[in-house]
């Protein structure tokens, strides 16, 4: 189990719950959901998460989609060591190479603040859902965690179009 950092004072279950859920304990892929009022230290949890477990984090912002898009390109280039943003002529792009190289490096993905992404790219919640059963198809060790604080957003993606995906946890 992932020791929890000194920096976080309490939080004990919830770092417990973080910490299994990275636990990599077979190939099929594995989707949460971290949701709850604003101000409540998700933010601090896991980007904390993710500087212990070497995890991509991308924390969106209230950005156009464009905007979003080559901020994401350049947090990935600079978390597999690229010398140069990647280049994705649109999400769906960069979500597949985002599997990719989560399942080759068999790194966890953090997307912070999902509901701005999917506010300017309403796609995004279905492209991911077709990943996610594409990895549970092809057995991939994807680990993806969404987190959010529009309850009304976040409330809606485990179920998805096709379901919960085996091995999906809510944290909430």
């Amino acid at each position: 189990m992932i020791a929890k950092p000194e920096r976080i004072f309490a939080r004990d279950y919830e770092w417990q719950c973080l910490a299994r859920f990275v636990e990599r304990t077979g190939t099929r892929p594995k989707f949460g959901v971290v949701s709850g009022r604003r101000r409540q230290g998700k933010t601090f949890l896991l980007d904390s998460l993710a500087d212990e477990t070497g995890a991509f984090y991308f924390g969106a912002t209230e950005a156009t989609e464009t905007e979003s898009l080559h901020m994401f390109a350049a947090a990935l280039a600079e978390h597999v060591g690229a010398p140069a943003p990647f280049d994705f002529p649109g999400w769906d792009h960069a979500i597949k190479q985002l599997f990719a190289i989560s399942a080759e490096r068999r790194d966890l993905v953090v997307i912070d603040e999902f509901p701005y992404l999917s506010k300017v790219t309403p796609a995004l919640p279905s492209i991911i859902q077709r990943e996610i059963d594409r990895a549970v198809a092809t057995e991939s060790p994807v680990s993806l965690l969404l987190r959010g604080s529009a309850m009304s957003v976040m409330g809606r993606l485990p179920a998805g179009a096709a379901g919960k995906p085996p091995g999906g946890k809510r944290m909430g």
